[in-house]
């Protein structure tokens, strides 16, 4: 097209989510007063939605394991307790790059898995809900892509500033990170409630007593079991995270001096352990919700 007196090239770039694929990318010139070929051969990158949470888990783990090898191989300091916080691993170098680093690109993954099932989730009440006075699960499932934008970014944030420099900075950011996703996990499987629900109505109507509505579901594995699972994990969350900030917290009498309280902040630390395993858990459960999900992006 002309643009203020001059051509303008155009690049088609088609993202697929399937498998890995690369396609032939074609540049061409368009010619003033000429529409662009219908037969421009566009750029297209194929990748499975499913496996970013899977890439998050293992960028997670890898980040926190290391943190914890290479603080023991250097006999960095723990904190003084004898099962330490996770960050107080990755408060010295080198462990401490590792671990901004891979906690940060941990948080843009989440990002997407929080978007990508929102959308998910958006095509799954549309389908199943055709009642616009019905609107329970569509702002639930806003509510919690709300939820997983506040949270996921403090994650990157608490792990950049750590306890050694940046106490009070990092405890900020780690009640800002883990409460979010209370209600992020929380919403999820109240969502997930309702669609279920949904689907249990339509099959009793139906004439062979299975949903007529197959096609917001078929990328579940199973929604029933991914449920059942998420129940137990959001249950399992919350009393990890009250144990861990509010009841631990109070509990002692310096949160960055553990001298005085080496108990409580042991407990403290194994509650923290178990809330960070229930989120692996969760997100990395979406793996099997995402299914056959596929994923456009066209730029041109």
């Amino acid at each position: 097209r002309l643009v203020k007196g001059r051509e303008e090239r155009f690049l088609i770039i088609h993202c697929k989510f399937s498998m890995p694929t690369v396609k032939v990318a074609t540049i061409q010139t368009v010619e003033v007063g000429k529409e662009r070929s219908p037969h421009i051969r566009p750029v297209a990158v194929s990748f499975p939605s499913r496996y970013i949470p899977l890439f998050g888990l293992l960028v997670a783990s890898c980040s926190i394991l290391g943190s914890v090898a290479l603080n023991r191989y250097y006999g960095h300091d723990i904190g003084g307790i004898p099962w330490p916080y996770i960050s107080d691993t990755a408060k010295d170098a080198p462990q401490a790059g590792l671990f901004s680093y891979g906690l940060t690109v941990t948080s843009c993954l989440i990002v997407w898995v929080v978007v990508i099932n929102y959308g998910k989730i958006c095509i799954d009440v549309d389908v199943t809900y055709p009642d616009p006075n019905d609107t329970n699960c569509a702002k639930r499932n806003f509510a919690a892509l709300i939820a997983g934008l506040i949270s996921a970014p403090n994650l990157g944030l608490l792990a950049c500033f750590d306890t050694e420099r940046s106490p009070e900075l990092h405890l900020a950011f780690v009640l800002l990170f883990f409460l979010p996703c209370i209600v992020y996990l929380y919403m999820i499987k109240s969502v997930y409630e309702l669609l279920l629900k949904r689907a249990h109505t339509l099959a009793k109507k139906s004439k062979d007593g299975k949903s007529s509505i197959a096609i917001p579901f078929k990328s579940y594995t199973s929604l029933e079991t991914s449920l059942r699972y998420k129940r137990w994990i959001s249950n399992i969350f919350l009393v990890a995270v009250t144990l861990y900030l509010p009841v631990g917290m109070y509990m002692v009498k310096d949160w960055s001096d553990y001298r005085n309280d080496v108990a409580t902040h042991t407990f403290r630390a194994i509650s923290q352990h178990v809330s960070v395993f229930c989120l692996c858990c969760f997100f990395g459960s979406m793996y099997f919700d995402f299914g056959d999900l596929e994923f456009y992006v066209v730029q041109g």
